[in-house]
C-alpha cells in the first residue's frame, strides 16, 4: 500500500482525499506548511518515507510552494538530483501559480474541485516515472 501525505489547510478537503484514496494508500495528514515539512523530515529520519505528497499551493503562514521549495533543498543537500526526489503533485483552485510550481520543481498538479479519476492517473504516471508504483 502507498504512504501519502495530504497537505491542506481545509479539513474537508484533507477528508474528501483520505477517503478517496484509502483503497490505493494509507494517508498522513497535515494541515499547514509547518507540519507537512515536519512530517516529511519525521518521514525520512524514520526512515519510513512517504511515496509521494499531494501539496494544497494556497495556506496560511507556510504556503505549499515554500514547502515544495524547502523539501527540494534537503533533498539537494542529501545528494538527490532534481526528478528523482519524492514526488509531489500540487493541488489547486488556481491555474496561475502552477508554472511557478512546476519551475520549483513539483511533478505534477490537480485543479480543485479535484476529480478522483484526473488524480488517480496524475498519481500512477508519476509513481511510474519513479519506479515507485507498487
Amino acid at each position: 500500500m502507498l504512504r501519502i501525505l495530504v497537505v491542506d489547510d481545509n479539513m474537508a478537503n484533507r477528508q474528501f482525499l483520505v477517503e478517496l484514496l484509502s483503497e490505493k494508500a494509507q494517508c498522513e495528514c497535515a494541515s499547514g506548511g509547518r507540519a507537512a515539512v515536519q512530517a516529511y523530515q519525521a518521514s525520512i529520519t524514520e526512515k519510513e518515507p512517504f511515496d509521494l505528497i499531494l501539496l494544497d499551493i494556497a495556506m496560511p503562514e507556510v504556503d505549499g510552494l515554500e514547502v515544495l521549495g524547502a523539501i527540494r533543498e534537503t533533498e539537494k543537500k542529501a545528494g538527490v538530483t532534481l526528478g528523482e526526489g519524492l514526488p509531489i503533485i500540487m493541488a489547486t483552485a488556481h491555474e496561475q501559480p502552477f508554472m511557478k510550481a512546476f519551475n520549483s520543481g513539483c511533478d505534477d498538479y490537480v485543479l480543485k474541485p479535484i476529480d478522483p479519476d484526473e488524480l488517480f492517473r496524475k498519481i500512477d504516471n508519476v509513481l511510474k516515472a519513479r519506479g515507485r508504483l507498487r
